[in-house]
């Protein structure tokens, strides 16, 4: 992607949803919600499908009414307001380009509609289309390009409009895993020499993790947590957003939290493992709970206390790594090893865990402790 061309192209602005509820008839699909979101920020908001995440963007894109609440961009309350008038561009996952239509006359279509003169809108259509090096394909109808080649044209109809706040919903989801991975990094360069408000929807998690400044994982509805990627991997606020980030996911373990001479300890069957380099479990009540490990931070060692044992169902070569599968006894573990690791299914493998990693949580809420 080309650097910059002079002259504007979008804007920061922040946005703020304060109490925000939408409703689908007599069903409130998200009820309550606030978030607040920086200018320059990329927000990805992330989760499964029927979550919310594309309701809540249509809802800021002004695509379907809300039943209570408020939103803001830069200041300006626009909860009402057409989305012409919200000065937002967004991408959909669908191109819906106008196929009888060149990809000039695509680009441009929205502001000749809007009135714009010929010539502003020939400088905004050739100024965007040099900054997504898609210059070459201007005289051409969407029947003639790549889903990749389209869906840049996507883009490029949403930054000619200078908007404000650019607003993606799951734009990379038809295409096949070599595009995704390419327009991913385009869209990161994108925000990187645009400096423009993001938000962007996603039930991807690598897309959340390699684009976002945060992310707003969700559920039902509802925001379970708003931190940068980082913090969200090594402090999951609860079982759900543990279980979602990652792949393979977070291996989980039910047992008792219990103390021996004022040492914190799980306890599950015959296995006890000491989590007194875990602040959070010296803090916690006895009881039943619920402890998350990463798979790479599980390393194969020697028998002994502390080592976690399981049979090796299967494995799965990736190249520079190995996800080894074991059965640890009614339930499934993984562990990442080396590229050349390929233990036998049957054999036994002992498993050093760092606990200084580990999460802890409660057994029936799924809260981080």
């Amino acid at each position: 992607m080309k650097d910059l061309p002079d002259g504007p192209m979008g804007g920061t602005s922040s946005i703020r949803i304060g109490d925000l509820g939408i409703r689908f008839g007599d069903h409130d699909v998200i009820r309550g919600l606030s978030l607040d979101i920086e200018p320059g920020e990329f927000l990805v908001l992330l989760g499964p499908s029927g979550c919310g995440k594309s309701t809540l963007l249509n809802a800021i894109a002004g695509l379907i009414d809300v039943h209570a609440g408020s939103i803001s961009i830069s200041g300006r309350d626009v909860t009402r307001a057409e989305p012409k008038d919200r000065g937002i561009g967004m991408v959909f996952q669908s191109y819906a380009l106008y196929p009888r239509m060149t990809v000039k006359q695509n680009m441009g279509f929205g502001l000749k509609v809007g009135g714009m003169a010929k010539a502003e809108i020939a400088e905004r259509v050739a100024r965007t289309a040099k900054f997504l090096q898609i210059e070459p394909l201007l005289g051409r109808r969407p029947a003639d390009l790549s889903g990749g080649q389209r869906q840049r044209v996507a883009i490029g109809r949403a930054l000619v409009r200078d908007a404000e706040v650019f607003l993606f919903d799951e734009p990379l989801s038809n295409l096949d895993a070599q595009l995704r991975a390419d327009l991913r990094i385009e869209i990161k360069r994108l925000h990187q020499q645009l400096g423009s408000t993001m938000i962007y929807v996603t039930h991807d998690q690598v897309e959340a993790m390699t684009l976002a400044d945060r992310i707003a994982v969700m559920k039902g509805g509802e925001i379970q947590q708003l931190a940068a990627p980082a913090e969200i991997y090594a402090r999951p606020a609860n079982r759900f957003v543990a279980g979602f980030l990652g792949t393979p996911k977070m291996n989980f373990l039910e047992g008792e939290l219990g103390f021996a001479e004022g040492r914190p300890e799980f306890r599950a069957g015959g296995l006890r493992l000491d989590l007194s380099g875990l602040p959070m479990a010296g803090r916690a009540a006895p009881g039943p709970v619920v402890l998350g490990l990463r798979p790479e931070d599980l390393a194969p060692a020697g028998d002994g206390p502390g080592m976690i044992a399981g049979e090796v169902v299967l494995t799965e070569p990736l190249g520079p790594e190995t996800i080894v599968w074991l059965r640890l006894g009614s339930s499934q573990i993984s562990v990442r090893m080396g590229a050349e690791d390929f233990p036998a299914p049957g054999a036994v493998l002992h498993l050093r865990p760092d606990l200084s990693r580990a999460s802890l949580f409660d057994r029936d809420s799924g809260q981080r402790l």
